[in-house]
């Protein structure tokens, strides 16, 4: 990989007289700094055709990477010694330093890539040519610089056009379990019985319901079936994760990737003052319609909605070195909904906006970990199977972390037990068991090392891994009337028994 890059040094002083001495110091800086970690010329950066301009305030130079030090890192370096060297001896500094030209050729990429590669920001071209690569940046700046921009653009490359190569083949899925085939007691979309018995209504948001007592009542009875058949058992206790998240979150979960054409994304006006909102409120008043269109410039976007539920716990341990004694740490969090902008379609109660997740969480060393997602991907199996008597199959799938950053995958640790497997019942009102599309109503995930890394969790004398599973109230509801219906005659004797329906509300 060859890096070129053409900048320019701004001084405080004229040093058109000191030409010499200055050349003496970019000529010492190639035979020390930009050689530092090099074993040879060949591996080194070098800096050259340096030009000092007419005023004699500022220096444009080529800085060329070599093997192992590349120019971006070379530039700093530069930088640094320039003004090092500079005060001492020619009794200057660099009042600015401005990248004019950056280039990388020759990225190796894992595949082709197979259509033209778009990067929005600091990139003005990307060329492709089979498994090679080239870029031309802009706009990059010393602090983008230090902070490892150029590396991060190459690996943003190098994603997309893996990305491409999965693109149209369908997310990696291995079958690992199918239930016994059960009889279905109902053929419809139960979310059209759901509104007309007013279980549920819809409100005026895209895929929100307000949900009836008869609904929470079969939703409270998987819970309390869940916590004795699975969460007591197993020791999981529970706890209330956050459903709002500020940015530090999703930056650190990674879902600051591809987040934002599925965010809810929270606002707060930047100030409070009345008065700065005075023709909002006045025009509310006077023609009863909300003047959205000037609320942009007035407000902070501090962060979205939870999307995934699991990410905000993380806070918890955040910086912390967790104790053997308190691991592994088991919980789980049905305190609130999640929220998600569904672009590809809404359906009934199997895909909403607004949905009551049940997440599952725990904490261990990687052995840990690998045992309790095994205990609780079996539990969940016989669950599901035997006590609400659900038809469905477990897919070993792309992890659902990788699913989220647009990959189509399994994990490059999927023979340490890293991944997720997802639980996928029929529904018999979409068709026949081969031909239609079953539903995925809950996924039990190892995460490995993800989050303790990304939040900076540690142990005091292990590896940190967590997993989690996650579940949806309305998803289980789908599947189970789907094939239950709701004659409660039925329905397993375990959920039968502890449903009791109110009246139904009439109308006129």
């Amino acid at each position: 990989m060859q890096f070129d890059c053409v900048a320019e040094f701004e001084f405080t002083k004229d040093l058109r007289e000191k030409k010499s001495e200055l050349d003496a110091v970019i000529e010492q800086a190639n035979k020390t700094i930009l050689r530092k970690g090099a074993k040879d010329a060949r591996e080194a950066a070098q800096a050259s055709d340096w030009q000092l301009s007419s005023d004699g305030k500022r220096l444009t130079l080529r800085i060329e990477s070599g093997a192992v030090v590349r120019a971006h890192a070379a530039l700093i370096r530069l930088r640094n010694f320039l003004n090092e060297q500079l005060g001492p001896k020619l009794k200057t500094g660099i009042r600015g330093l401005e990248i004019k030209k950056f280039e990388v050729k020759g990225i190796t990429l894992k595949q082709p890539a197979l259509k033209p590669i778009e990067i929005t920001c600091f990139v003005e071209e990307v060329k492709t040519s089979g498994d090679k690569a080239s870029l031309k940046l802009k706009d990059l700046t010393p602090a983008l610089i230090e902070d490892g921009a150029v590396d991060r653009i190459i690996r943003l490359v190098e994603d997309k056009v893996e990305a491409q190569n999965y693109e149209g083949k369908g997310e990696a899925k291995k079958l690992l379990w199918a239930s016994t085939k059960k009889q279905a007691h109902y053929e419809k979309d139960p979310a059209l019985e759901l509104e007309a018995r007013s279980w549920m209504r819809r409100t005026h948001a895209k895929a929100q319901f307000v949900f009836g007592s008869q609904f929470v009542a079969l939703a409270n009875a998987f819970k309390e079936l869940l916590v004795e058949d699975v969460y007591v058992k197993l020791g999981f206790r529970e706890m209330y994760f956050p459903k709002f998240e500020p940015w530090a979150v999703p930056q650190r979960s990674g879902h600051a990737k591809s987040i934002y054409p599925e965010a809810f994304f929270v606002a707060v006006p930047k100030k409070s003052d009345p008065a700065i909102w005075a023709k909002e409120m006045d025009y509310f008043r006077i023609t009863g319609e909300v003047l959205k269109d000037e609320f942009a410039s007035k407000l902070d976007f501090v962060g979205i909605m939870s999307y995934a539920q699991c990410p905000p716990f993380w806070r918890f341990l955040e910086g912390k070195v967790v104790l053997d004694e308190s691991l592994p740490l088991r919980v789980f969090d049905w305190s609130g909904p999640t929220y998600r902008n569904e672009a590809g379609g809404t359906q009934g109660i199997a895909r909403l906006e607004e949905f009551h997740r049940i997440e599952t969480l725990w904490v261990g060393t990687p052995e840990q970990t690998k045992k309790i997602t095994t205990e609780l991907s079996d539990a969940l199996t016989v669950f599901f199977n035997k006590t609400l008597d659900i038809e469905f199959q477990k897919n070993w799938i792309t992890p659902w972390f990788l699913a989220q950053e647009g990959k189509k995958t399994l994990s490059d640790k999927a023979s340490e037990g890293v991944g997720t497997t997802d639980f996928d019942a029929w529904l018999p009102y979409r068709g026949t068991r081969e031909k239609s599309e079953w539903l995925e109503f809950q996924n039990v995930s190892n995460n490995g090392d993800k989050y303790p890394k990304a939040f900076g969790v540690k142990s005091a004398s292990s590896e940190l891994w967590s997993g989690c599973a996650g579940g949806s109230l309305e998803r289980w509801a789908c599947a189970f009337l789907a094939q239950k219906g709701f004659d409660k005659k039925d329905w397993p004797s375990a959920v039968r028994d502890r449903v009791e329906l109110a009246p139904e509300l009439k109308f006129a």
